[in-house]
Protein backbone atom coordinates (compact mmCIF):
# COMPACT_ATOMS: atom_id res chain seq x y z
CA UNK A 1 0.00 0.00 0.00
CA UNK A 2 1.45 3.33 -0.99
CA UNK A 3 1.07 6.64 0.85
CA UNK A 4 -1.11 7.73 -2.06
CA UNK A 5 -3.69 5.16 -0.99
CA UNK A 6 -4.51 7.26 2.06
CA UNK A 7 -6.82 10.26 1.68
CA UNK A 8 -4.88 13.52 1.78
CA UNK A 9 -5.47 15.27 5.10
CA UNK A 10 -6.41 18.91 5.28
CA UNK A 11 -3.41 20.24 7.18
CA UNK A 12 -2.52 23.92 7.11
CA UNK A 13 1.25 24.34 6.67
CA UNK A 14 3.12 24.67 9.93
CA UNK A 15 6.74 25.34 10.75
CA UNK A 16 7.12 21.93 12.34
CA UNK A 17 5.21 19.13 14.02
CA UNK A 18 4.93 19.88 17.72
CA UNK A 19 4.69 17.00 20.14
CA UNK A 20 3.64 19.50 22.81
CA UNK A 21 4.69 17.15 25.62
CA UNK A 22 2.59 16.92 28.71
CA UNK A 23 3.95 18.51 31.89
CA UNK A 24 6.88 16.38 33.19
CA UNK A 25 5.21 15.63 36.52
CA UNK A 26 2.05 14.39 34.84
CA UNK A 27 4.02 12.34 32.33
CA UNK A 28 6.08 10.70 35.08
CA UNK A 29 2.93 9.95 37.08
CA UNK A 30 1.22 8.30 34.10
CA UNK A 31 4.36 6.27 33.33
CA UNK A 32 4.64 5.21 36.98
CA UNK A 33 0.99 4.10 37.13
CA UNK A 34 1.33 2.17 33.86
CA UNK A 35 4.50 0.51 35.16
CA UNK A 36 2.74 -0.67 38.33
CA UNK A 37 -0.21 -1.96 36.32
CA UNK A 38 2.15 -3.73 33.91
CA UNK A 39 3.97 -5.53 36.72
CA UNK A 40 0.65 -6.57 38.26
CA UNK A 41 -0.57 -7.98 34.93
CA UNK A 42 2.66 -9.90 34.34
CA UNK A 43 2.24 -11.49 37.76
CA UNK A 44 -1.30 -12.74 37.01
CA UNK A 45 -0.22 -16.15 35.63
CA UNK A 46 1.77 -16.74 38.82
CA UNK A 47 -1.17 -16.25 41.17
CA UNK A 48 -2.51 -19.57 42.57
CA UNK A 49 -6.07 -18.25 42.72
CA UNK A 50 -8.71 -17.15 40.21
CA UNK A 51 -6.54 -14.94 38.00
CA UNK A 52 -4.01 -17.69 37.38
CA UNK A 53 -6.77 -19.83 35.89
CA UNK A 54 -8.02 -16.97 33.70
CA UNK A 55 -4.69 -15.76 32.33
CA UNK A 56 -1.70 -17.14 30.46
CA UNK A 57 1.76 -15.67 29.99
CA UNK A 58 1.23 -14.76 26.33
CA UNK A 59 -1.92 -12.78 27.12
CA UNK A 60 -0.18 -11.01 30.01
CA UNK A 61 2.85 -9.95 27.95
CA UNK A 62 0.65 -8.99 25.00
CA UNK A 63 -1.52 -6.83 27.23
CA UNK A 64 1.47 -5.01 28.70
CA UNK A 65 3.18 -4.28 25.38
CA UNK A 66 -0.03 -3.07 23.74
CA UNK A 67 -0.83 -0.84 26.72
CA UNK A 68 2.55 0.87 26.40
CA UNK A 69 2.11 1.09 22.62
CA UNK A 70 -1.24 2.89 22.86
CA UNK A 71 0.08 5.17 25.62
CA UNK A 72 2.96 6.28 23.37
CA UNK A 73 0.79 6.67 20.26
CA UNK A 74 -1.77 8.72 22.18
CA UNK A 75 1.09 11.12 22.89
CA UNK A 76 2.05 11.24 19.21
CA UNK A 77 5.32 9.25 19.58
CA UNK A 78 6.36 6.96 16.75
CA UNK A 79 7.98 4.56 19.25
CA UNK A 80 4.48 3.31 20.01
CA UNK A 81 4.41 1.50 16.67
CA UNK A 82 7.63 -0.39 17.46
CA UNK A 83 6.36 -1.53 20.86
CA UNK A 84 3.06 -2.53 19.32
CA UNK A 85 4.75 -4.98 16.95
CA UNK A 86 5.56 -7.23 19.90
CA UNK A 87 2.03 -7.06 21.29
CA UNK A 88 0.25 -7.92 18.04
CA UNK A 89 2.56 -10.89 17.47
CA UNK A 90 1.68 -12.28 20.91
CA UNK A 91 -2.06 -11.67 20.52
CA UNK A 92 -2.12 -13.44 17.18
CA UNK A 93 -1.41 -16.64 19.10
CA UNK A 94 -3.81 -15.78 21.95
CA UNK A 95 -6.77 -15.20 19.62
CA UNK A 96 -6.03 -18.40 17.71
CA UNK A 97 -6.34 -20.34 20.95
CA UNK A 98 -9.74 -18.73 21.64
CA UNK A 99 -11.12 -19.20 18.10
CA UNK A 100 -11.39 -15.45 17.51
CA UNK A 101 -10.25 -15.75 13.91
CA UNK A 102 -11.27 -12.26 12.86
CA UNK A 103 -9.20 -10.77 15.66
CA UNK A 104 -6.31 -13.10 14.82
CA UNK A 105 -6.25 -11.91 11.22
CA UNK A 106 -6.49 -8.34 12.46
CA UNK A 107 -3.29 -8.76 14.47
CA UNK A 108 -1.45 -9.97 11.37
CA UNK A 109 -2.76 -6.93 9.52
CA UNK A 110 -1.61 -4.68 12.37
CA UNK A 111 1.89 -6.12 12.24
CA UNK A 112 2.41 -5.43 8.53
CA UNK A 113 0.77 -2.01 8.50
CA UNK A 114 2.54 -0.89 11.69
CA UNK A 115 5.80 -1.22 9.81
CA UNK A 116 4.36 0.98 7.08
CA UNK A 117 3.05 3.44 9.67
CA UNK A 118 6.56 3.95 11.01
CA UNK A 119 7.70 4.97 7.53
CA UNK A 120 4.67 7.25 6.99
CA UNK A 121 5.02 9.04 10.33
CA UNK A 122 8.73 9.65 9.84
CA UNK A 123 8.62 10.52 6.16
CA UNK A 124 7.05 13.98 6.47
CA UNK A 125 6.72 16.16 3.43
CA UNK A 126 8.24 19.28 1.96
CA UNK A 127 7.18 21.47 4.90
CA UNK A 128 7.58 19.06 7.84
CA UNK A 129 10.19 16.69 9.24
CA UNK A 130 7.33 14.37 10.22
CA UNK A 131 3.77 13.91 9.00
CA UNK A 132 1.51 16.44 10.77
CA UNK A 133 -1.84 15.71 12.40
CA UNK A 134 -4.71 16.12 9.93
CA UNK A 135 -8.39 15.42 9.24
CA UNK A 136 -10.09 13.29 6.64
CA UNK A 137 -12.57 14.84 4.22
CA UNK A 138 -16.36 14.50 4.56
CA UNK A 139 -16.45 12.41 1.40
CA UNK A 140 -13.96 10.00 2.94
CA UNK A 141 -16.07 9.75 6.11
CA UNK A 142 -19.16 8.83 4.08
CA UNK A 143 -17.22 6.21 2.12
CA UNK A 144 -15.82 4.89 5.38
CA UNK A 145 -19.33 4.34 6.74
CA UNK A 146 -20.31 2.38 3.63
CA UNK A 147 -17.15 0.26 3.81
CA UNK A 148 -17.77 -0.54 7.48
CA UNK A 149 -21.34 -1.73 6.80
CA UNK A 150 -20.44 -3.81 3.74
CA UNK A 151 -17.25 -5.13 5.31
CA UNK A 152 -19.04 -6.21 8.48
CA UNK A 153 -21.69 -8.14 6.54
CA UNK A 154 -19.12 -9.86 4.32
CA UNK A 155 -16.67 -10.73 7.10
CA UNK A 156 -19.46 -11.74 9.48
CA UNK A 157 -20.77 -14.22 6.91
CA UNK A 158 -17.28 -15.65 6.40
CA UNK A 159 -16.64 -16.00 10.13
CA UNK A 160 -20.05 -17.62 10.61
CA UNK A 161 -19.19 -20.37 8.14
CA UNK A 162 -15.75 -20.69 9.73
CA UNK A 163 -17.58 -21.28 13.03
CA UNK A 164 -15.86 -18.37 14.69
CA UNK A 165 -17.08 -17.21 18.09
CA UNK A 166 -19.65 -14.34 18.10
CA UNK A 167 -19.08 -13.79 14.37
CA UNK A 168 -21.17 -10.63 14.02
CA UNK A 169 -19.49 -8.61 16.74
CA UNK A 170 -16.11 -10.08 15.84
CA UNK A 171 -16.58 -8.88 12.25
CA UNK A 172 -17.79 -5.40 13.20
CA UNK A 173 -14.98 -4.71 15.65
CA UNK A 174 -12.44 -6.06 13.17
CA UNK A 175 -13.61 -3.80 10.33
CA UNK A 176 -13.83 -0.71 12.53
CA UNK A 177 -10.40 -1.44 14.03
CA UNK A 178 -8.85 -1.75 10.57
CA UNK A 179 -10.36 1.60 9.61
CA UNK A 180 -9.17 3.27 12.82
CA UNK A 181 -5.71 1.80 12.33
CA UNK A 182 -5.47 3.13 8.76
CA UNK A 183 -6.58 6.56 9.94
CA UNK A 184 -3.98 6.51 12.71
CA UNK A 185 -1.29 5.55 10.20
CA UNK A 186 -2.06 8.84 8.46
CA UNK A 187 -2.14 10.74 11.79
CA UNK A 188 -5.81 11.67 11.38
CA UNK A 189 -7.80 13.02 14.34
CA UNK A 190 -10.79 10.83 13.40
CA UNK A 191 -8.84 7.68 14.17
CA UNK A 192 -9.34 8.26 17.89
CA UNK A 193 -13.11 8.68 17.54
CA UNK A 194 -13.22 5.21 16.00
CA UNK A 195 -10.94 3.76 18.68
CA UNK A 196 -13.19 5.14 21.44
CA UNK A 197 -16.21 3.51 19.79
CA UNK A 198 -14.64 0.12 19.17
CA UNK A 199 -12.90 -0.12 22.56
CA UNK A 200 -16.26 0.42 24.22
CA UNK A 201 -17.46 -2.76 22.47
CA UNK A 202 -14.27 -4.75 23.00
CA UNK A 203 -14.50 -4.67 26.81
CA UNK A 204 -17.70 -6.76 27.15
CA UNK A 205 -16.77 -8.79 24.04
CA UNK A 206 -13.55 -10.12 25.53
CA UNK A 207 -15.07 -10.50 29.00
CA UNK A 208 -17.74 -12.78 27.49
CA UNK A 209 -14.99 -15.01 26.04
CA UNK A 210 -13.17 -15.38 29.36
CA UNK A 211 -10.30 -13.08 28.37
CA UNK A 212 -10.35 -11.23 31.68
CA UNK A 213 -7.01 -9.46 31.37
CA UNK A 214 -7.69 -8.46 27.76
CA UNK A 215 -11.08 -7.00 28.72
CA UNK A 216 -9.38 -4.95 31.42
CA UNK A 217 -6.70 -3.93 28.93
CA UNK A 218 -9.29 -2.55 26.53
CA UNK A 219 -10.88 -0.60 29.36
CA UNK A 220 -7.47 1.06 29.73
CA UNK A 221 -7.32 1.48 25.94
CA UNK A 222 -10.65 3.30 26.09
CA UNK A 223 -9.22 5.83 28.53
CA UNK A 224 -6.07 6.23 26.44
CA UNK A 225 -8.15 6.65 23.28
CA UNK A 226 -10.02 9.54 24.88
CA UNK A 227 -6.68 11.07 25.83
CA UNK A 228 -5.38 10.52 22.31
CA UNK A 229 -8.45 12.19 20.84
CA UNK A 230 -8.06 15.26 23.05
CA UNK A 231 -4.35 15.46 22.30
CA UNK A 232 -4.71 15.16 18.51
CA UNK A 233 -7.51 17.75 18.52
CA UNK A 234 -5.20 20.10 20.43
CA UNK A 235 -2.26 19.48 18.11
CA UNK A 236 -4.42 20.11 15.07
CA UNK A 237 -5.69 23.41 16.49
CA UNK A 238 -2.14 24.47 17.32
CA UNK A 239 -0.92 23.72 13.81
CA UNK A 240 -3.90 25.60 12.37
CA UNK A 241 -3.17 28.60 14.62
CA UNK A 242 0.48 28.68 13.51
CA UNK A 243 -0.58 28.60 9.86
CA UNK A 244 -3.08 31.41 10.38
CA UNK A 245 -0.57 33.64 12.15
CA UNK A 246 0.70 36.57 10.03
Amino acid sequence: MNDADHPSPYVPPAEQVSHAPAPPDRLRLEAAVLTVVSLAILAFPLYPEYLAKQTNALEAWGAVTLAWSVWLLARNYVAGWWVGLVGVALYTVVFWNYSLYGEMGLQAFYFVTSLQAIVIWLRGDGDHDERPVGRVTRRTLVLTGVVIVVGTIALGTLLHYARGAIAGWDAFTTVVSVTAHLYLMGRYVESWYLWVAVDTIYVPLYASRGLTVTAGLYAVFLILAVQGLLRFEKLYREQHAVAAAP
